[in-house]
């Protein structure tokens, strides 16, 4: 997860920082004011809750839908005695010491939309009621969640992208630090099995050309009944395209299946998972066609040369 600040220019334009989780390699993104403002509720006045102004995009940063309601995490929703679905009415009381930064809070009853761990979003976001709001107006920090394998794109791409007022954004790593902990982008990038379409390619065409090696015997005989050298091309090419091809169809089923039953969410790998068997039937389609330039003599034609 990435985090961008800009305060030179007073901020993070709101409505660019939505947009950008329709680029390509950003799961979401979305706009987080911390407010002045403490609220209580009807049940308990004087909780003085922190409140953040979040944007629409809060929701599928935090692996839920989008935002149709407060979210809270966990602690205030006990302390609250409340749940997703349930109603709260707010009561805000304003710090005097920024009145300008204060957004007034929405009278009446407001649903409960989701109740969930907040603490990725940091210590300035995570224990406070998530109040949503639109896509107007500047914002303090704009959370990008990125895909593994964009991260590096994305920090090029962001600093000019949310930048205004002639001032780049700033770019920073929103993650957990210490002795134990991972990044998993970086071991995205260093995977034991980055290679592994293009190995499984390469075997299934030296499987192939094995097995043209042993069978042929059946290419001298259709020589034997008169075919030439175009027509035992067509033969052989077709014969390993359609086992290629058959393969990963197979292959595809297999993976689907195997996804359905035991993936909670299979759009997350599907785009890495079609790479790969894309990868794979490419080169061995390539080792298929390399076989048709073989020079094949039957062992017959051998014999009779002895």
């Amino acid at each position: 997860m990435l985090v961008v600040s800009n305060d030179e220019a007073n901020g993070i334009d709101r409505a660019a920082c939505e947009s950008a989780a329709r680029i390509d390699g950003i799961n979401a993104a979305a706009s987080l004011t911390r407010l002045p403002q403490r609220a209580g509720a009807a049940n308990a006045p004087d909780a003085a809750l922190p409140l953040v102004a979040a944007g629409e995009g809060i929701g599928p940063l935090l692996g839920l839908p989008p935002a149709t309601g407060l979210i809270l995490p966990p602690d205030i929703a006990d302390g609250l005695g409340v749940q997703a679905g349930d109603d709260v009415r707010l009561t805000a009381s304003t710090d005097l010491s920024a009145p300008a930064a204060a957004l007034p809070v929405p009278d009446g009853p407001l649903p409960v939309g989701a109740v969930t761990e907040t603490t990725v979003l940091g210590e300035q976001y995570a224990y406070a009621v998530l109040l949503p709001t639109s896509a107007s107006g500047k914002a303090s920090t704009c959370m990008v969640r990125v895909k593994a394998g964009y991260l590096d794109a994305a920090r090029d791409a962001l600093p000019a992208m949310l930048g205004d007022a002639g001032q780049d954004a700033v770019v920073a790593d929103r993650l957990i630090g210490g002795t134990y902990a991972r990044d998993f982008s970086a071991e995205y990038a260093q995977r034991g099995l980055k290679q592994a379409p293009w190995l499984s390619g390469t075997a299934v065409s030296l499987l192939w050309l094995l097995l043209v090696w042993i069978r042929r015997g059946r290419d001298g005989l259709y020589a034997t009944l008169g075919a030439d050298r175009a027509t035992r091309t067509i033969i052989r090419t077709t014969e390993g395209l359609t086992l290629t091809l058959t393969s990963a169809v197979v292959a595809t089923g297999v993976v689907a299946g195997t996804l359905a039953a035991m993936t909670t969410s299979p759009e997350a790998v599907i785009t890495d998972i079609t790479r790969h068997l894309t990868i794979a039937t490419a080169v061995s389609m390539l080792g298929v066609l390399t076989s048709t330039l073989i020079p094949l003599r039957s062992p017959l034609a051998a014999l009779k040369d002895h």
